[in-house]
């Protein structure tokens, strides 16, 4: 009668067997002892007048063992002796009626550590007039190959928010994502028209000193030459 139990292990422990496994198209395979009863006799020359009776045996057990320091799956057939092969190199075996089960190692990754909290690099209140230029990476407001952001007037009525010196902009759904969603917004230098940022509206910057940055659009004043007042935070992580 065949004995059932379980042996569960991991052929090789080099993590890079466990990771090609894993990420491998390895699937679950059985293997099953290739012999229901084996047998067991003398084969050598006999004499005259001698005989031998071979002796049959049902597999009787299967078994999970090490054989020269290499793992193996071993079938036993009781007296009759015991037949074996290499385990599948990186796959978890169990032992199961009449053979193996051999499954690829389920890897449970280590959680992700949290995002560090944000460090702010420079916040404030600027008022940018048009046709000049903003630096979120220190709030200045003029021109000059730091700045950010252009208030491009093109007409008295076609007026741009347009990045330069290598800026992006991020408008996206005007939502305050702060610097988190900043980080993974969809960023362009195509500048934008000033119809499309109102007030209240929140946009995303990418400076050209590499940092995420997000600015309010607090205000639009003046008439025939308007004036921009935002509040923005750059972060410096």
């Amino acid at each position: 009668m065949t004995k059932t139990k379980t042996i569960t292990y991991l052929a090789g422990s080099a993590l890079a067997a466990l990771v090609c496994a894993a990420a491998g198209s390895a699937s679950a395979a059985d293997i099953d002892c290739p012999l229901s009863q084996a047998k067991r006799t003398i084969v050598n020359p006999l004499p005259g007048g001698w005989w031998t009776t071979p002796q049959v045996n049902s597999l009787s057990d299967t078994r999970i063992v090490t054989i020269g320091g290499q793992r193996a799956l071993q079938c036993v057939y009781g007296d009759s002796g015991s037949i074996q092969r290499p385990a599948p190199v990186g796959m978890l075996c169990s032992t199961k009626p009449g053979g193996f089960r051999c499954t690829p190692p389920i890897i449970i990754l280590p959680p992700s550590p949290p995002p560090s909290p944000p460090v702010t690099f420079s916040t404030d209140i600027v008022v940018v007039p048009q046709t000049y230029e903003v630096n979120f990476d220190n709030g200045n407001v003029g021109s000059g190959p730091g700045a950010d952001l252009w208030f491009q007037a093109v007409t008295s009525t076609e007026r741009y928010l347009t990045p330069v010196n290598g800026a992006k902009i991020a408008v996206g759904d005007r939502s305050n994502r702060g610097r988190d969603g900043c980080r993974v917004a969809s960023y362009s230098t195509a500048r934008v028209p000033l119809s499309a940022v109102p007030v209240g509206s929140y946009i995303c910057m990418k400076t050209n000193q590499g940092r995420t940055s997000q600015f309010r659009m607090n205000a639009i004043t003046g008439l025939a030459v308007k004036n921009l007042e935002m509040g923005y935070t750059t972060w410096a992580n």
